[in-house]
């Protein structure tokens, strides 16, 4: 039972899984749900400014993981 749960738990994360597809497309949904709702507003200008400001914070959030990950694992020997 605890070997299935591996399995399937490395199998949706391999990269060249169609597991890791699926959980990739969820993630991606699950952002863009969650600016999408964030931004609604009715009026356009707020809407705007409340879509810009999301996009900047993801971006931000992007740019400092990617440097994070690549100053953690970005270092092989020579």
């Amino acid at each position: 039972m605890v070997e299935t749960i591996k399995e399937l738990i490395i199998s949706a994360f391999a990269v060249d899984s169609f597991g890791s597809i699926i959980l990739r497309g969820v993630i991606w949904l699950a952002i863009a749900m969650v600016i999408i709702i964030s931004a609604d507003a009715a009026d356009p200008d707020k809407a705007t400014k409340n879509l810009k400001s999301n996009l900047g914070f993801l971006l931000m959030f992007i740019v400092l993981s990617g440097g994070l990950i690549y100053l953690l694992f970005g270092f092989t020997k020579a």
